[in-house]
């Protein structure tokens, strides 16, 4: 089947889904997406074809998600205002799309906080938030940032130099659990990242219940024997069944009253499982209706056609319409 597919032009059904299904019946906006918008493996399962430039991919994913997270910035501490801009103008056409901006690995896994560092991530956080687009900041922590007073110390350095952004801390050791850390975060003007994760010995198992107008998910996947062999790859190979997707569906629905906005992140990146499980999360969330995907994310995941919206054949986003997978 041929996908030709437009980047200007929202089809009417798909721009009635996001804006008006994006709030909940309980008041809680939920922006859901995978953790980054430009891996390779998403030419297989979501973009029509291989070869596109960040920027167009960001504009195609940008259809069928509200919200992802920025990974470059964890890697690249040059990246700056026109950066910031570009990845702005790439989602123009949708005034409630979220960036999640991941802090520089130097920041969490160097444990230093340097001025040029500092200066170039408050350059995109500014720039994104001088646009509307900026959703929060996260900070994620190795498993060996272990709960000692200097990485304590450290968390507080971090927090007053991003003071004035929505700042989620992600850590990964059991040594955080326990009651302190709500308050402790709440001192420092942070909120905490509540990650899933496999259910290996000195992982956090509990996080604290989210506080504010903002709660923020991150669904790493529980694939326990990848996580052990530490590989990127074999770690993050993990699809979410639908028995645990309406577990982590309670969870999410347990953010207290006065929380506003949800932000939920798959991040089982390999063969584009977040993909799948994104759209099938964005389903549940949403009392289980239908969701407009792309053709080529029903041919590389079948048993999503039960919660895919069929599209009229209007030029716009589908050539032609869905067909139940056979």
């Amino acid at each position: 089947m041929l996908l030709v597919v437009n980047i200007r032009n929202l089809n009417a059904s798909v721009k009635t889904f996001l804006s008006e299904e994006g709030m909940s019946q309980n008041g809680i906006r939920y922006h859901v997406g995978v953790g980054g918008w430009e891996h390779d493996v998403l030419d297989r399962c979501l973009y029509p074809s291989a070869g596109l430039s960040p920027a167009a991919k960001l504009e195609i994913y940008a259809r069928y998600f509200d919200t992802t997270e920025i990974r470059p910035t964890f890697w690249d501490d040059t990246l700056g205002t026109d950066d910031a801009r570009e990845w702005a103008r790439a989602v123009e056409a949708r005034s409630d799309f979220r960036f999640i901006v991941k802090a520089h690995s130097s920041l969490t896994h160097g444990r230093a906080i340097t001025a040029p560092v500092i200066r170039s991530l408050g350059e995109v956080l500014s720039t994104l938030q001088q646009s509307g687009h900026l959703g929060a900041v996260l900070a994620q922590f190795p498993y060996a940032f272990t709960n000692t007073g200097a990485n304590r110390f450290h968390l507080e350095k971090l927090a007053a130099a991003l003071k004035g952004f929505p700042l989620h801390i992600e850590l990964r050791h059991a040594s955080w659990e326990g009651p302190s850390l709500a308050a402790f975060l709440q001192e420092i003007g942070a909120s905490s990242v509540h990650a899933d994760l496999p259910r290996i010995k000195q992982f956090p198992v509990t996080f604290p219940r989210p506080r504010g107008e903002r709660s923020y998910f991150r669904l790493h996947g529980r694939n326990e024997k990848g996580w052990l062999l530490n590989t990127y790859d074999v770690r993050y190979d993990y699809l979410y069944n639908a028995r645990e997707l309406r577990e982590l569906k309670r969870r999410i629905d347990g953010a207290p009253a006065e929380c506003r906005d949800a932000y939920v992140m798959l991040n089982n990146t390999t063969n584009g499982k977040a993909v799948a499980n994104a759209f099938e999360m964005l389903s549940a969330l949403h009392d289980g209706c239908t969701v407009p995907m792309p053709v080529q994310t029903l041919q590389a995941f079948p048993h999503l056609a039960p919660i895919a919206r069929r599209e009229a054949a209007t030029g716009s986003l589908f050539e032609g319409a869905y067909r139940h997978a056979g």
